[in-house]
């Protein structure tokens, strides 16, 4: 061989080592990553949260997603996530209180397993014919997603 093919082929080596070690440390990186969603900062697992493919986090608690009636108000088909630090409640609303109502305001106060309170937030249910559902949406903008349950005060 000559020397300028030696050259080339130990030129060629190096870079090959190069983008394995690059390849290695991104893989493990995107696996650290991963794992941090999994379990927060604090190091608290979050015993009630699913962590989907696209990192949005799923509450799984069933006391959370349990149907709730409040002064007539059904709520029901609850859904709590949690993507880039904004939460968001969702829920089917119906108003079983035999008239129409106007716009209703309510807190709703997120709780942790032991009943203590997380949070309270006001949200809005739009006005409703007798029987009506409509879809109720608050949002806030820090992680709550690991929330055991949640209850509302019509105000």
């Amino acid at each position: 061989m000559k020397t300028n093919e030696k050259k080339m082929i130990f030129v060629l080596l190096i870079i090959l080592v190069i983008a394995i070690i690059v390849f290695t440390v991104t893989r493990n990186k995107k696996e650290n990553k991963k794992e941090k969603n999994i379990i927060p900062q604090n190091n608290v697992v979050e015993e009630y949260v699913q962590v989907l493919d696209n990192g949005t986090k799923l509450n799984t608690s069933k006391k959370l997603n349990e149907e709730k009636e409040v002064n007539g108000f059904r709520f029901e088909n609850i859904q709590f996530t949690e993507q880039n630090g904004q939460s968001v409640l969702l829920a089917d609303v119906t108003n079983n209180t035999g008239k129409t109502t106007d716009f209703t305001l309510v807190d709703v106060i997120l709780l942790d397993k032991t009943g203590k309170e997380i949070v309270t937030l006001g949200g809005i249910i739009s006005p409703l014919q007798p029987g009506a559902k409509t879809q109720f949406n608050i949002s806030m903008t820090l992680d709550y997603a690991n929330a055991y349950d949640f209850k509302i005060v019509i105000k």
